[in-house]
């Protein structure tokens, strides 16, 4: 017999998705307003979402499990926007273009992500989530970088992945909000130089455009 806790199947996997989306907006909401991330209840969600409390629990166990969600999405669309990189990527405009589609899912979501920030410093459950997010990112930027090797590319010290990942990271975390599109833009320059520098330097040390 199929649970009626679940929905299973295309249409319920659609169903799904659009309480996702509804969800994930309302939780933006609630926090752009201040409130807290781990005190937003189950009903405040169903509230600001126009749903029942019960179509949550059609589809979500708890609130972490909608976080926890939430946070892959947020994952997913920051390796979608990653992947014009590869090592065939020689000139800074194409690496710049990549950068401003990341810092613009950053700036989309910057609530959920300050909030899960701010709540790994003393939430296990959120900084294991939190975790596990940069732990994907480091790893799309180690793969890039060993492909970079085997391609040709100069070689870069083993931490260097992982030191851009979280670099970008902080500076998203601290200059993208309330920023002003010249300042956005300042900040996807200053990245695309650190990241050129770091990972895409041709081995005549030159800058290809």
């Amino acid at each position: 017999m199929v649970s009626v806790t679940r929905r299973t199947g295309a249409r319920g996997k659609d169903r799904r998705l659009a309480v996702e989306d509804k969800l994930q907006q309302a939780m933006e909401r609630l926090l752009e307003q201040g409130h807290s991330f781990t005190q937003v209840s189950v009903e405040q969600l169903a509230a600001e979402a126009d749903i029942a409390r019960a179509t949550f629990y059609l589809h979500f166990r708890d609130k972490g499990e909608l976080v926890a969600r939430l946070m892959a999405r947020v994952t997913e669309e920051v390796v979608g926007a990653t992947r014009a990189a590869s090592p065939q990527t020689r000139s800074r405009s194409e690496l710049r273009r990549m950068i401003k589609a990341v810092v613009d899912v950053y700036r989309r979501h910057y609530a959920v992500m300050a909030a899960i920030v701010e709540t790994a410093a003393y939430d296990a459950q959120v900084e294991q989530l939190f975790r596990q997010m940069m732990d994907t990112l480091i790893g799309v930027n180690r793969r890039l970088q060993q492909q970079m090797k085997q391609a040709g590319q100069p070689r870069t010290p083993p931490l260097v992945a992982d030191v851009v990942t979280w670099a970008f990271e902080r500076s998203c975390h601290q200059l993208v909000r309330n920023r002003k599109p010249a300042q956005v833009n300042a900040l996807v320059d200053a990245l695309t130089h650190v990241v050129w520098n770091a990972m895409y330097v041709p081995q005549d040390g030159g800058d290809a455009d």
